[in-house]
């Protein structure tokens, strides 16, 4: 059948695909329930084989191109799709499914400067229990009233961009996109965990940080077993990013295992 755009009618069948793989394609999932598929930021494309069953998916928001295949899928007619797309800024995924896409001429992606990211998905929930303890600090959960003080603990993490994360943050809990914990000192937010890109699927562990003053007090650690239980109780797959090889080594003891490279390639 080939490919085509997908519209609402194809839901189902589209969630069902992507649900096969739900912590891979949660960025796809969770765009699909925040924001359907007729907008004007948002377009998905579907390859279909001759018996009309999904094989590959191509989302677009925005500038940032995503495509998932479990297997074979026509490249070229992605490649074409995004060609003629109204504006292209990146190309992000499973190194697997964004590498097919290299030697594809009349693409503007810069391979030669692409970032690659571990991509690790929660597995073990016996991690949790062994490594749990007891904290000096109040641990509190993320509500909007919190969004001031997690906004400036952002702006002193050297790492961070902090640009609009008030904003995103606040809009995050307000859609029920986000949840999170963090801990107190004297009024000020010193540690923060939480997610992004929730759906009725899977999760997503974003902005983990703790103040440069209150480090290596395991903090962190203690906000993500509370994050990590209360997400995993729910029946979602729980996924993060990590390129930093102390962070992977905490997160491997919290009970995640890497399934891939994640690449952001831009032009």
């Amino acid at each position: 059948m080939g490919i085509r755009q997908l519209t609402e009618m194809d839901r189902e069948q589209t969630l069902r695909f992507l649900e096969m793989e739900s912590a891979l394609n949660l960025f796809l999932i969770g765009d699909i329930y925040n924001y359907g598929f007729d907008q004007e930021f948002q377009q998905l494309w579907g390859d279909f084989d001759g018996t009309g069953q999904l094989r590959a998916v191509l989302l677009r928001y925005r500038g940032n191109w995503i495509p998932w295949a479990p297997g074979p899928f026509d490249v070229e007619g992605f490649a074409e799709v995004i060609r003629t797309g109204r504006e292209t800024e990146m190309l992000s995924g499973i190194d697997r499914v964004t590498g097919a896409f290299r030697r594809i001429p009349g693409l503007p992606f810069r391979w030669d400067n692409r970032r690659q990211t571990h991509f690790a998905r929660f597995t073990d929930a016996d991690g949790l229990n062994r490594l749990e303890k007891e904290v000096s600090l109040p641990i509190r959960p993320m509500t909007l009233e919190d969004v001031p003080l997690l906004s400036r603990l952002s702006e002193q993490i050297a790492e961070f961009d902090s640009r609009d994360r008030a904003e995103e943050l606040r809009a995050s809990l307000e859609s029920g996109d986000a949840r999170g914990y963090w801990a107190e000192d004297g009024g000020r937010a010193v540690a923060m965990a939480r997610t992004a890109a929730e759906n009725p699927a899977s999760a997503m562990v974003v902005g983990v940080a703790t103040h440069p003053s209150y480090r290596r007090q395991g903090l962190a650690t203690q906000l993500m077993i509370r994050l990590c239980r209360e997400v995993w109780s729910e029946g979602k797959s729980l996924c993060l990013f990590y390129d930093n090889p102390g962070a992977g080594a905490i997160y491997r003891r919290l009970g995640f295992r890497e399934i891939g490279i994640w690449n952001m390639i831009g032009v």
